[in-house]
């Protein structure tokens, strides 16, 4: 078994493998990568057209972004949002040529979700700054971050088999709690939406302003990308240097 192989399953949403990832050979890097590429871009598109579907309401998107995840989970291990991927990145389980390939895939997979709602439901939706006013901006922007260090901790806390709050649990536990993390985490973002995840801002926005043909939407797009960037950072740095280490001394 290949370095990239071993360093690949530590990546996935549970610290135990799964006899489904035998369904597709795995075999070579470029099978690898090919599977990690399409995982991630068929998670992401359902992901991003369950977004719509849900119309803002929290336990749907959670049920969508479970469906995700038990679709890639198995054999990408399902970051299905950049800031897991930059965590995971930062915590050293990718390397770096891996994460530019989970952040294609994830990028242009909400990009076809977007067109399919488009096409299919003539809809599409993206958050969206409603008040130019700098408070309004800040409590955005801070619920974005908080709201995604929450959700990208429990995710390295519970991928992590040293820390893991189910150990030797079935990959079915880890997701389930996943996605309650992600409804839960939404709760700090009542006052911007609760995106949480860059790769879905940016191609929501990106298809929906090309599609009315208001350029003015994106301009505040770096709250709901610098927003969760910062709080996955923050989760990263917090759970290395001091949760790993304080669950060591126990």
């Amino acid at each position: 078994m290949s370095q990239d192989t071993k360093i690949i399953k530590r990546t996935q949403f549970t610290p135990q493998e799964s006899d489904i990832k035998n369904i597709i050979p795995t075999q070579g890097k470029s099978k690898e990568e090919m599977r990690i590429f399409l995982f991630e871009f068929f998670g992401m598109a359902l992901f991003a057209y369950g977004i719509i579907c849900s119309q803002g309401s929290d336990e749907f998107l959670a049920l969508f972004f479970f469906a995700s995840v038990c679709l890639a989970g198995p054999f990408s291990g399902a970051h299905v949002n950049p800031a897991v991927t930059m965590a995971m990145l930062l915590s050293r389980r990718i390397n770096f040529g891996q994460a530019v390939l989970y952040w294609l895939a994830q990028f242009t997979g909400a990009l076809c979700g977007a067109c399919c709602c488009y096409l299919i439901l003539n809809e599409v939706d993206s958050p969206q700054v409603k008040s130019t006013e700098y408070s309004w901006i800040l409590s955005d922007f801070s619920g974005e971050a908080f709201g995604t260090f929450t959700f990208i901790l429990f995710i390295l806390i519970q991928t992590d088999s040293e820390t893991t709050l189910t150990p030797g649990g079935q990959p079915m536990t880890t997701y389930v709690l996943v996605a309650l993390a992600l409804y839960f985490s939404r709760g700090f973002t009542f006052h911007s939406g609760g995106c949480l995840n860059p790769g879905m801002a940016v191609s929501l926005q990106l298809f929906q302003s090309f599609q009315t043909g208001d350029r003015q939407r994106m301009e505040f797009l770096w709250v709901f990308v610098g927003g969760p960037l910062g709080g996955g950072f923050g989760a990263s740095v917090f759970f290395e240097l001091f949760y790993k280490k304080q669950i060591k001394r126990l």
